[in-house]
Formats: C-alpha cells, structure tokens, sequence
C-alpha cells in the first residue's frame, strides 16, 4: 500500500485581523487565508474530524453564499508536532472587499463559540486584509516548482478540494439522523478515509497518472 505523507510546510499564523490597516486597491486580487487552530494532545492522533466538521458547516455556506466573489480557492490541511500545530486552513483568492466580507460571514457564524467553549477549536485567525505580498496566482505554490506548475496547481488544489467538500455533503446526507454534530462529523470522516482508502487509487492516482500518459514519476518522502 502506497502511503502519501502529509504536507509539513510550516505556516505562519497572524494573530488578529487588523482591519484598521487596510491599503491600497480594493479592487486589488490577492491570497487570503481563515485559519481554524485545533487542540492536539500530546503523542495522540490529530483530530482530523473537526477539520471536515468545519468544512461542513462553516466553508461550504460560505462557498453557497459566495460564489461569486472567490475566483479560486483550496483547503490546506497539517497536523505538525511544532509550535503552529495542528491547523485547517480555507485559503482563497479575490478582492480586499471581498476578503473583509468573508471574514465576516466566519466570525458571525455562532458555531465557532460553541467549539471554543467545548475546547474542539484552540483559536480562528485571519490573514491580513492590507496583503500586498501575494497578489499571483502562482504566489502561494511552492517556490522550488517551475512556475508554469505554481500557477496552475492552484487550480488543481481547488478541484481536489471542491470534489471533498462534494463527498462531506453526500456524508451528511447519509448522515442526517445523527443529532450530536461532533459524533456525526467523527462518522462523516471515517467514511472519508475509508472511501480514501478503497478509491483512492484508482478514482484518483490512476487517473491523474493517465492524464500525464502514463510516464515515470519520481516519489519522494
């Protein structure tokens, strides 16, 4: 079995969105980021149900309700033993106003104080609105790639991402007896992985080895 490691880049965390500092063109695009902080115990596995819960309930109305105004977007997921830690991460392309609205609709979503108060969410962070370093496509990829795959992995990542999101809502449908959110969400990821798991290669590796014809890939650890 082919086992793919997790991404480990670290990810600085801003501490508090300094709206008072905002510059510059509004109608300027740039990467903008909403950062969940998830507690993880020491030597225990991460809790990676409370990502997909977030998901769930908090990033895919937004992506009803807004569609319009993210031209591309991704989930990032680590689960680092450092001093980030464990962290789900909505990263999005747009507008400095249309950045201020979403961060808005998150931090009015009264489900974030219930997971704060029950200790399954640590802290919710956002990138500031004042961004001027990242206004490319290609500006959150990784810089050792060559840059025609920094500027169109973005849109990779958002299709892998939209069609997760696709598998969550079907869960929930499977799923809607459960009343307790936090059990049904651990049911939710179970079947993620188990789908993963038993799919995972064909529906997904075999498939993007195809459209690349079949050619050798070297696999690093």
């Amino acid at each position: 079995m082919l086992l793919l490691s997790a991404c480990t880049t670290t990810v600085a965390v801003p501490e508090r969105v300094q709206e008072e500092n905002i510059n510059g063109n509004h109608s300027e695009q740039g990467w903008y980021a909403v950062r969940f902080s998830i507690p993880r115990k020491k030597e225990a596995e991460p809790e990676w149900y409370v990502g997909t819960l977030i998901a769930g309930e908090i990033i895919s109305p937004l992506l009803s309700k807004y569609p319009s105004k993210i031209i591309c977007w991704r989930i990032h997921r680590r689960a680092v033993d450092d001093t980030v830690g464990h962290v789900f991460s909505f990263i999005f392309y747009g507008s400095q106003s249309d950045a201020a609205i979403i961060y808005q609709h998150v931090k009015s979503n009264k489900l974030l104080d219930q997971l704060n108060q029950q200790g399954i969410l640590a802290k919710v962070t956002y990138d500031p609105l004042y961004n001027d370093r990242q206004t490319s496509l290609a500006d959150t990829s990784d810089p050792a790639w060559p840059e025609n795959i920094r500027s169109s992995w973005p849109f990779f990542m958002m299709g892998a991402s939209h069609m997760w999101l696709e598998q969550i809502r079907g869960f929930k449908k499977e799923t809607a007896n459960q009343s307790d959110m936090q059990h049904r969400y651990q049911l939710i990821q179970k079947k993620l992985s188990k789908q993963w798991r038993q799919q995972g290669q064909h529906a997904l590796l075999h498939h993007l080895n195809a459209l690349y014809s079949y050619q050798p890939l070297s696999v690093r650890f």
